[in-house]
């Protein structure tokens, strides 16, 4: 097994969102408001991530790795609250965040025929107890999605302070260089549970649909309940996200590393990218 040789720290930094303009990236609504849909996704998906891991806790023989899933677990916490703070201020902002909240916490992991539950249930239908591994497999290639994203974040040219609010620039930076540093944590649990490749792949299949589904859904939700978006702007907007993110360093970085996944040999540690980690953290007071 290859555990992450960093220590993971639970950094509890708490952000001041008072004062954030509506369209805080590039002034456009299309894609702040991508960027908005992530805030819903990432507290109830980060809520999910911790309770998939935990069922495995106590199990672990890796006393390191028993470790790292108390520091995940503080972290993710973390994640989810300072995220979901930022739904005050979408509420202030008329765009009804609790509405998009629900149907992603019933439709993905709450309801009764919700994702979470089905996949338990069909996966225990075929053998009992692996229904909680294909959880765990969905949130181990979630992870590894949110570590590449991370990594692309810190490569983007775009990505300072004369495009994006300050604050939450911070915010994202700050929650990347988390996901970089315990992006091996639910991998390492996943291969001492189960290493089979198979279990492995079919939750990064599930999670590439899942994940692109709700964050665009939930843009088109957030665009709709725009009061202030420009529709004359908007078909510059489109172009200039899919410019910036899709054909420029994110959408190139994703790709690269994204296939990396399907490697049987694959982990995550071979992506060498601790540096970046190190260079954000160097001069921050909450390190």
């Amino acid at each position: 097994m290859t555990v992450s040789n960093n220590t993971l720290k639970i950094r509890n930094v708490h952000f001041n969102f008072e004062g954030i303009k509506k369209h805080w990236v590039f002034n456009s609504s299309v894609a702040t408001n991508f960027v908005n849909s992530m805030h819903i996704v990432f507290p109830e998906g980060e809520k999910f991530f911790v309770r998939s891991v935990r069922k495995y806790s106590k199990q672990l023989k890796d006393e390191q790795l028993k470790k790292d899933v108390i520091a995940f677990c503080g972290q993710e916490g973390i994640h989810a609250r300072e995220h979901q703070n930022f739904w005050e201020i979408m509420k202030a902002q008329d765009l009804d965040p609790q509405v998009y909240a629900k149907f992603l916490k019933t439709t993905a992991f709450s309801g009764k025929y919700s994702i979470e539950n089905t996949l338990i249930k069909f996966g225990d239908f075929f053998q009992k107890g692996l229904g909680d591994k294909m959880t765990l497999s969905l949130t181990t290639a979630l992870e590894h999605y949110t570590a590449i994203m991370a990594n692309a974040l810190f490569h983007e040219p775009f990505a300072n302070t004369d495009n994006i609010e300050p604050r939450m620039l911070e915010l994202l930076h700050w929650h990347a260089s988390e996901e970089i540093e315990h992006k091996a944590v639910c991998f390492d649990v996943l291969k001492e549970v189960d290493g089979n490749y198979y279990v492995r792949v079919s939750g990064m299949v599930l999670a590439s649909i899942m994940l692109w589904s709700y964050i665009g859904m939930g843009q088109l939700y957030f665009i709709a309940k725009d009061k202030d978006k420009s529709i004359i702007k908007m078909p510059f907007e489109i172009y200039m996200l899919i410019e910036k993110v899709v054909f420029g360093e994110i959408g190139k970085n994703l790709s690269k590393h994204l296939l990396d996944y399907f490697k049987r040999d694959f982990h995550p540690n071979q992506i060498n990218d601790q540096y970046l980690v190190d260079n954000f953290f160097k001069d921050k007071t909450y390190a």
